[in-house]
């Protein structure tokens, strides 16, 4: 008894090559895979022409994989080992244990009343500088930004509530629409997700010009 196999690819055969092969034997375009699939054009033609490097984090990869074997009738697992073969970095780490230690010297200091004056002064001075500074930044600095939403984020729901908190009186935009922030700081939406990938931009403006921005990448399965 015979047991039936997905596609394999042949041996030798690069994974760009392969799934291009696939596609073409399937009569699609990748306008029409990326329809099916709901995987954008520009992530489908980097897979085609072998640029790993061009396409979403790795988080987001594994749903590629797992969309274009159900459409293209080909082995998943196939295309992962192909994948991982072809992406392998091999690190490597020196051994420190093997490096020679140095000779430790005997130091004696001898706190005179001139250096403890050269001392107190230099603290002083750097004490001084770093409040300058401190004052300098908040002022003209960019403004604080902070979101509630994790890098990477995988859902399910269609829509999703961003809160957030920053400086007051600033101008903030969430992919372009103005949002009103309360005196505190605070400020919240409901964006609304699209199949695959959506790019959230969050950005706020002080009045000195200076911007702080936020970009996250959302993936809606």
């Amino acid at each position: 008894m015979t047991e039936n196999k997905k596609n394999q690819p042949a041996g030798g055969q690069t994974l760009s090559g392969f799934l291009k092969e696939k596609r073409q034997s399937k009569n699609l375009s990748l306008e029409k895979l990326s329809d099916i699939t709901k995987i954008q054009m520009f992530s489908l033609e980097a897979l085609e022409n072998g640029q790993f490097e061009k396409l979403p984090p790795s988080v987001y990869r594994m749903g590629i994989f797992k969309r274009l074997a159900k459409i293209l009738d080909i082995d998943e697992k196939e295309i992962m080992e192909m994948y991982n073969n072809e992406t392998q970095v091999v690190e490597t780490s020196a051994d420190y244990n093997n490096i020679a230690k140095p000779k430790k010297e005997n130091f004696r200091f001898v706190l005179t009343p001139k250096k403890s004056i050269a001392i107190f002064s230099a603290i002083l001075l750097v004490s001084l500088f770093a409040y300058l500074w401190y004052q300098f930044d908040f002022l003209v600095g960019p403004p604080n930004l902070a979101i509630n939403l994790k890098e990477d984020l995988i859902t399910q729901e269609g829509t999703i509530t961003l809160k957030g908190k920053t400086d007051s009186r600033v101008d903030l935009t969430i992919n372009g629409e103005n949002i009103y922030v309360s005196p505190n700081g605070d400020f919240s939406k409901d964006v609304s997700l699209a199949d695959g990938i959506n790019v959230i931009e969050v950005k706020v403006i002080n009045s000195f010009g200076k911007t702080t921005k936020i970009i996250r990448q959302i993936f809606r399965q």
